[in-house]
């Protein structure tokens, strides 16, 4: 028991000399912690994370477009532009790329393809992403409305996206999407499963394209930012501005940051929850801004746990070492096993 509450003490400790900063960097407030629990206790630390002054620095991007053959102005200025618009992105950022077509449910034969393709894994290798965008071929395609939900759920579900990073999904489009694969409620269930942001350019005008009406749907675009946030352009016209506008509201949809928290942590040995305690909430959080969250850490058995606390959309993340030992009473009631087992082993000795 002494061991415990030294240890705490220890942390209470790094805890107040945290606070006590005036001005933060990036990362989470204390950078570790170390701490004894029993089984069944638990201990709740209190934290502070700081958003770089940029915005999120911990990012993945998707670049997901239609690629049925109306959508050629829009695929050929991405192929023109995709090199200006990752030079103007961070190194340290991770891209990944795919495309669709008409939805599973068109029966698509050899006219034409149908579903989702992943064309590149994240990377940050952007000559990587380049010839992904280079790979987008507007072609074929049957009735109008498209695998839109299908395709937004299979990026949510099948990217690859790394829990600790802030994630934007920027698709364009211009068709209104099936709901005989997927559901309008599936595709936005699994973005907001990811925490994603929707940054979605429609080359037509609001309520039409993929902001359009199908199977009873209508404003789908509209809908899916409103429930994930990011932004939709409407009435976009790649020719002309389309370098700039996807820059643009990348920058735009990585300042702020929608705050969730993990762990690295794997295993069965400890509980381990999270909860945003700070008045202003941990959602739509700007560069340079602090929020205050609580871990609390339940012991469930006995282990030394060396683990990583991390917040979306930031870089550093905070270590914690936490052992768990048996209660004094466990002790006692071990020790006193073992003597009476080793009163039996000296009386079969002596017999």
């Amino acid at each position: 028991m002494a061991l415990r509450q030294f240890t705490r003490a220890a942390g209470l400790a790094v805890l107040a000399g945290g606070f006590g900063a005036a001005a933060q960097a990036e990362g989470i407030s204390p950078s570790s912690f170390a701490g004894t629990l029993g089984i069944g206790e638990s201990i709740t630390i209190h934290k502070t994370v700081t958003v770089a002054t940029g915005g999120a620095t911990e990012v993945e991007i998707f670049f997901l477009a239609d690629n049925t053959g109306s959508m050629s102005s829009t695929v050929n200025a991405a192929k023109t532009g995709a090199t200006t618009i990752l030079n103007n992105l961070p190194n340290t950022y991770k891209y990944g790329v795919g495309h669709y077509y008409g939805d599973l449910s068109e029966g698509c034969g050899a006219s034409y393809s149908c579903g989702y393709h992943q064309l590149t894994a994240f990377t940050s290798t952007k000559a990587n992403v380049q010839a992904g965008i280079n790979a987008w071929n507007a072609t074929g395609g049957g009735d109008t409305p498209e695998a839109n939900f299908y395709a937004l759920k299979q990026v949510a579900d099948t990217a690859g996206w790394n829990p600790a990073a802030q994630h934007l999904v920027v698709w364009f489009g211009d068709a209104a999407g099936h709901t005989n694969t997927t559901t309008f409620a599936q595709a936005v269930s699994a973005l907001q499963g990811i925490g994603a942001k929707v940054i979605a350019f429609n080359n037509t005008s609001a309520g039409f394209g993929i902001d359009g009406n199908n199977d009873g749907e209508a404003n789908q675009a509209s809908r899916i930012i409103a429930q994930t946030g990011g932004n939709l352009t409407n009435n976009f016209n790649a020719s002309s501005d389309f370098v700039s506008k996807v820059t643009s509201e990348i920058v735009a949809g990585t300042s702020f940051v929608d705050l969730s928290f993990g762990t690295t942590f794997l295993g069965d040995g400890l509980s381990i929850s999270f909860t945003c305690t700070d008045a202003l909430g941990c959602n739509h959080v700007g560069g340079g801004e602090s929020r205050s969250f609580d871990v609390t850490i339940t012991g469930l058995k006995y282990g030394t746990y060396d683990f990583n606390v991390f917040a979306s959309g930031v870089g550093p993340q905070e270590r914690d070492l936490i052992t768990v030992v048996p209660e004094p009473e466990t002790y006692a009631l071990m020790l006193a096993g073992l003597g009476i087992l080793g009163a039996v082993q000296r009386r079969r000795n002596r017999a």
